[in-house]
């Protein structure tokens, strides 16, 4: 038998009768969908994958800014001063391509984490 990696799994007739209003169910959890009672697929909300997401950015980047700091400090590399005006300048210039999809739902859950 398979591993269930979440508390939460159900049927993939009920998951196909209504795939939104499961993740919703869900309240931002994962959930896994099963196939003769196996493991088929993991869901989760897109906030949720947000979070992962950026979760796994910091795990992974975490070691390269500590070694970073540390050459800085034992003077390896020397720092470049710039004001904040300056780095907003700059982050304004070089902004990600995002499509309009991804914007709506990036400001969909702004919005909910606002209230």
């Amino acid at each position: 038998m398979d591993e269930i990696l979440t508390s939460t799994a159900m049927g993939i007739s009920e998951f196909k009768q209504n795939p939104n209003a499961a993740v919703k169910a869900a309240d931002d959890l994962p959930f896994a969908v099963l196939t003769n009672n196996r493991p088929s697929f993991y869901v989760m909300s897109p906030r949720m994958f947000d979070y992962i997401t950026e979760k796994l950015w910091d795990a992974q980047m975490t070691s390269t800014i500590l070694a970073e700091i540390k050459a800085h400090e034992s003077g390896e590399i020397k720092g470049i001063p710039v004001t904040i005006e300056e780095l907003r300048r700059e982050s304004r210039l070089v902004q990600p391509r995002v499509s309009a999809k991804r914007k709506k739902s990036v400001a969909q859950t702004r919005s909910r984490r606002s209230k």
